[in-house]
């Protein structure tokens, strides 16, 4: 029901931001394997939060139902683009934004 589709969200997103943590923290002296292996991770991590982001869209609002799945699908373009400009540009070292945004998406989820 509902509230399993809750905690796969909220597990989905945990996880996520533990992965994109650990990718910011890889440097040079790490094997470029081991990029690759937390990457593949984090990836697979985003796309089952966006797969259960879709998941919890019936149990909205039924009478706007084609709203709220708009609404989500256009939420993830602009949450890009947000993020782009809030933690990516703004700083200079090319490894804290990854663990900058890793906490915004652990505060969120």
């Amino acid at each position: 029901g509902f509230r399993g589709r809750i905690w796969a969200q909220f597990l989905a997103l945990f996880f996520e931001a533990i992965f994109l943590f650990a990718f910011g923290s890889i440097d040079n002296t790490n094997e470029w394997y081991v990029a690759l292996i937390v990457l593949v991770m984090f990836s697979t991590c985003v796309q089952m939060a966006e797969g259960t982001s879709y998941g919890i869209v019936p149990f909205m609002n039924k009478q706007q139902l084609a709203v709220v799945s708009a609404l989500v699908g256009a939420g993830g373009n602009l949450g890009a683009v947000i993020a782009g400009f809030a933690f990516y540009n703004p700083i200079d070292h090319p490894l804290t934004p990854f663990k900058v945004h890793a906490a915004y998406v652990m505060f969120w989820a």
